[in-house]
């Protein structure tokens, strides 16, 4: 029926195909249309997958009646319904998108900087992007499964600080195009050689250049080949061009492990299957790196046993949402003892090649289901058999129909990805999509609310796609800028050189999912030069991922409690770097579309840029305010113990005046360089409240301040500060002054403040 289905779409696109060759800015492309190249010999369209009929785009030989696709767009991000379309969107980026808006960018890998471009389907298979007659993406440098004529396998940008490495990867399987077990590829700083990997240790050398000739370890074949290396500093990497009688000759790494070699000749397609196994030595399992399955000696039925692999016996581990695969995988290959497939972020496929004695021995009772390749060993291991398979029909039956569930819940589960079209909060479009996690119907609503959110208010926020995250921030391990509650903040550079700040959320953290869509609900709205700018977030599975703009010099706390970054700051510095925080919380308070109370106001959320100009930061915590409302009442406190008011730490009622507090919090640190909750003054056990009251009140409020600002403060200055941040510290709510008063107050002489009521001395 699948294939039935296969068939029949490509019969209509064919039929409704307009035969152009490019697709132009308001152009449209959709399900039942058709790219074709100017010589007719390749035809770019949608095309459903064999497993759950999801879309993908992809190129495919025009001659080839099978139109088995040689190149997909989003192999990893299927389409769901057939209102698919793909076009040039305004801002000159090739986006797909169906009914739920999903909106994913096809030249992620270099992304377009004017809106006048457009995309043409050349006669080598080759699908370019080009801005005017520059061509600034082709499909040629992002290679699926299929090896063409002119496109090149090997290592890129290797004096980068991001080498990118072009290879081939197989399907999952015949049906299912997703990433699968096998790479083909070279070796690094040498692209001579090709190697093919199962996995990500395992592998072959298939053949390298000796000289002029590439000689292959397969007898009889790849006669329409011809191999060119290239190499310099920054890259390395072979190529070939079609010889002899032929039009046009393809590899293709298949999904069982073996190489596919195709020739198109006077319209017809010849093609033959080659087993990586080298021919020149006996052949058996030794030296082949997978065995056919038609010739498994020990058949390909499996059963089941309770229990999980431990993670030193996986071998492969490939993301999968299709049990069948996942079986058709392990079965295929006769070395593929047992596999298991695990829920954890994603379903994953996990394989396990060796010895069936060391398989049983180390599987880990408990929940999950191994399954086991079936041998007369096995049988003679089985003890109290008739008790194990009552056991086992029971969990494996559980399983198929968890699994089943999941699957139509998968099915039915609209992937909608809002990619913004306006604004400067695109992140210099190194952003994607977001990819749904699989864990559970609530992770799923939780993603689809925010996103549905976001589209009801037209916000300029970008999804990234978290393999782009991952690489900018070498798999988060990359310098670690801070670490809150919510997660550790890492540096990170995307590969168009832009430095980010990427906030992973801790799996320990309780709230964490809660903040994450508070942030990004609340931040997107925002646009002021005294706040961080978030440039996007991303979400996969349990991960959960804000990117902003990176911040030279990082949190206004690791220079003021610094003793060699203090002298950095002297008085004026310190001065503008308050009036930016009030400049900000003003905004929040007054001018914002929302008026929002941030809650969580401290030093180490005040960011500083490279001018050092500072920035507020982290609205995990900000709650909005209604026109009328004054202040709201909550049971669950959350901030930080030193800079929250009196009346939010003691009975949980929160209002801009709470903000004002921890606003003289900051001035008062500021100023002097301690902190609040650790300073303590030796004679009275005061906290730097009570230190500032108690110097103020003495007339001595030049001992308050910073010794590093001896010199580029004044007595009357001194005594101004400190006065200020006494007045945004007062006990009672009320006498605080507001945010506008607080702007005006910190442009006044000393003489007009008023003088403040004494603070609450609490730690």
């Amino acid at each position: 029926m699948k294939t039935d289905t296969f068939i029949v779409f490509f019969g209509l696109s064919v039929w409704l195909s307009n035969a152009k060759d490019t697709i132009s800015p308001k152009e449209i492309l959709r399900q039942n249309d058709t790219l074709v190249s100017a010589g007719r010999v390749f035809e770019l369209g949608f095309f459903p997958d064999g497993v759950f009929g999801n879309l993908f785009l992809g190129i495919w030989l025009k001659k080839d009646g099978n139109k088995k696709p040689v190149w997909i767009a989003n192999r990893e991000n299927p389409l769901e319904d057939s209102t698919s379309t793909l076009q040039i969107r305004h801002d000159g980026n090739l986006i797909l998108t169906d009914l739920c808006h999903a909106a994913i960018i096809v030249n992620y890998g270099m992304i377009s900087t004017g809106a006048n471009t457009s995309a043409t389907l050349l006669d080598t298979g080759n699908f370019v992007l080009r801005q005017r007659d520059e061509v600034i993406w082709q499909s040629f440098d992002y290679p699926t499964d299929t090896y063409l004529p002119g496109m090149k396998i090997g290592w890129f940008g290797m004096l980068s600080d991001q080498p990118r490495f072009q290879a081939l990867v197989s399907w999952l399987s015949p049906r299912n195009p997703t990433r699968g077990c096998f790479t083909l590829g070279t070796g690094y700083k040498d692209a001579r050689k090709l190697s093919v990997w199962r996995g990500q240790s395992v592998h072959m050398d298939i053949g390298s250049l000796e000289g002029r000739v590439f000689r292959f370890i397969f007898k009889n074949s790849f006669n329409s080949f011809n191999f060119s290396y290239f190499s310099t500093q920054n890259e390395t990497y072979l190529t070939f061009n079609t010889i002899g009688e032929y039009e046009i000759s393809w590899l293709v790494m298949a999904s069982m492990g073996r190489i596919d070699e195709y020739t198109l000749s006077k319209g017809n397609i010849s093609s033959s299957s080659h087993r990586i196994c080298d021919e020149s030595k006996t052949v058996n399992s030794s030296v082949c790196l997978e065995e056919e399955t038609q010739i498994c000696d020990n058949g390909d039925k499996f059963t089941t046993i309770n229990g999980s692999m431990p993670t030193s016996m996986i071998v492969n581990s490939s993301i999968i949402v299709n049990f069948d695969d996942c079986k058709f995988t392990c079965q295929g290959n006769c070395s593929c003892t047992g596999f298991a497939l695990l829920q954890d972020d994603q379903w994953t496929c996990q394989l396990y090649f060796g010895d069936k004695s060391g398989l049983l021995d180390n599987i880990r009772r408990g929940g999950g289901v191994v399954y086991v390749r079936e041998t007369a060993s096995f049988q003679q291991k089985r003890t109290k058999k008739w008790r194990l398979r009552l056991i086992l029909m029971s969990s494996t039956s559980l399983s198929i129909v968890a699994l089943l569930i999941l699957l139509c819940y998968i099915k039915h589960t609209c992937r909608v990805t809002p990619i913004s079209e306006h604004g400067e909060s695109r992140g210099n479009g190194e952003v994607t999509l977001l990819e749904q996690s699989t864990k559970n119907a609530a992770s799923i609503e939780m993603q689809r609310e925010i996103i549905l959110e976001l589209n009801r208010e037209d916000q300029q926020l970008s999804w990234f796609n978290f393999n782009v995250v991952e690489n900018a921030t070498e798999h988060f391990n990359t310098e670690k800028l801070g670490e809150g509650g919510f997660g550790p903040v890492f540096k990170g550079q995307l590969p168009n050189g832009q430095e980010i700040a990427v906030k992973r959320l801790s799996k320990k953290s309780v709230q964490g999912v809660k903040e994450f869509k508070n942030e990004v609900t609340l931040i997107s709205k925002l646009q002021h030069r005294n706040l961080v700018r978030l440039l996007g977030c991303c979400i996969q599975g349990e991960e959960y991922l804000l990117i902003y703009e990176y911040m030279l010099n990082r949190s206004l706390d690791s220079f003021i409690f610094d003793s060699s970054k203090q002298v950095l700051l002297d008085f004026k510095r310190r001065g503008n770097i308050i009036e930016g925080i009030a400049q900000g919380l003003l905004y929040l308070h007054k001018y914002s579309r929302l008026r929002i109370i941030h809650r969580d106001l401290k030093t180490s959320n005040i960011l500083l840029d490279g001018d050092m100009n500072p920035k507020i930061s982290d609205f995990g915590m900000a709650r909005t305010f209604g026109e009328d409302e004054t202040r709201a009442k909550t049971t669950k406190i959350a901030g930080t113990y030193g800079y929250m008011s009196p009346e939010y730490a003691m009975d949980g009622n929160f209002s801009e005046k709470s903000d004002v507090f921890s606003f003289g919090i900051i001035v008062l640190e500021i100023i002097s360089g301690k902190r609040n909750i650790a300073f303590f003054e030796t004679d009275h056990s005061l906290n730097l409240l009570g230190y500032a009251w108690k110097l103020w009140k003495e007339g001595r409020s030049m001992e308050f301040m910073d010794s590093t600002m001896a010199d580029s403060c004044t007595v009357k200055e001194a005594e101004k500060y400190v006065q200020l941040g006494l007045l945004f510290v007062q006990d009672r709510a009320a006498d605080r002054p507001t945010m506008s008063d607080v702007v005006t107050m910190l442009r006044n002489d000393v003489s007009s403040l008023p003088h403040p009521k004494e603070p609450a001395f609490f730690s």
